[in-house]
């Protein structure tokens, strides 16, 4: 049986006695200590827009082998592979818009929802819990911060 394990290592001298964080943490499927065995495989995207783009829309493309119940354990992984400090992806959970701009979103229709999670520069990775319900809610968007190719990488762990 294949196990995933995640590891973080943070140390910084930012305060008086410093800081030190060590954690793994092994991927398991929800209510169990069985580990995930199944990955989309690592994902390479060149976007060369500032216009917002769903990443992953569920439900129908791009994660249709993901299991897509409210219970499940998924995880997702993203990580802006690009050197130019100065150069982000906004990330977040919703329907992309259509145009560079976000739409004004309606917060009574499901369809309309969106959250900015927030900025990955240079270098910067995110693990995080993904429920891959076939809604629009559910759909991971990014918006590069220059119209120069950007290129971001990304990978689901999930369950059968």
């Amino acid at each position: 049986m294949a196990t995933i394990t995640a590891a973080l290592s943070v140390t910084s001298d930012v305060t008086e006695y410093g800081i030190g964080i060590s954690k793994t943490m092994t991927m398991t499927k929800a209510g169990t200590n069985t580990g995930l065995e199944k990955a989309t495989g690592l994902v390479r995207k060149t976007l060369t827009s500032i216009n917002e783009v769903d990443l992953l829309t569920v439900g129908s493309g791009t994660v249709t082998d993901v299991t897509s119940t409210v219970t499940a354990a998924n995880k997702l992984y993203i990580k802006n592979i690009n050197t130019d400090s100065s150069e982000y992806f906004t990330v977040g959970l919703g329907k992309a818009s259509t145009g560079s701009a976000k739409e004004n979103f309606d917060m009574a229709d499901s369809n309309e929802r969106s959250v900015e999670l927030g900025r990955l520069y240079s270098g910067d990775f995110m693990i995080i819990p993904w429920s891959a319900t076939a809604t629009n809610y559910n759909d991971v968007f990014v918006k590069p911060s220059v119209a120069t190719s950007m290129v971001i990488e990304y990978m689901v762990f999930y369950e059968e």
